[in-house]
């Protein structure tokens, strides 16, 4: 089973700068805000139902999606 430790570390864009109160269902990701317009989170994914958590989160907040790659295993 793998730990947050050895997880691939993934980044996530959306579009506009999310506040706190949605930042908030995104506990265990760093937090970037780029020049124009976008929040990148980046942090690691432990299995497939960690990401579904995470997509799942990401439609019912409304949010709109512009990037999500892995970027390796380390952040």
């Amino acid at each position: 089973m793998k730990t947050q430790s050895d997880a691939p570390v993934y980044e996530i864009r959306f579009k506009g700068h999310l506040g706190p109160n949605t930042l908030v269902w995104f506990e265990n990701f760093n937090v970037a805000y780029s020049p124009d317009g976008e929040t990148i989170l980046r942090g690691p994914i432990v299995d497939q139902a960690a990401l579904n958590g995470i997509l799942k989160r990401t439609f019912d907040l409304g949010l709109s999606l512009t990037l999500f790659r892995q970027l390796g295993k380390e952040l």
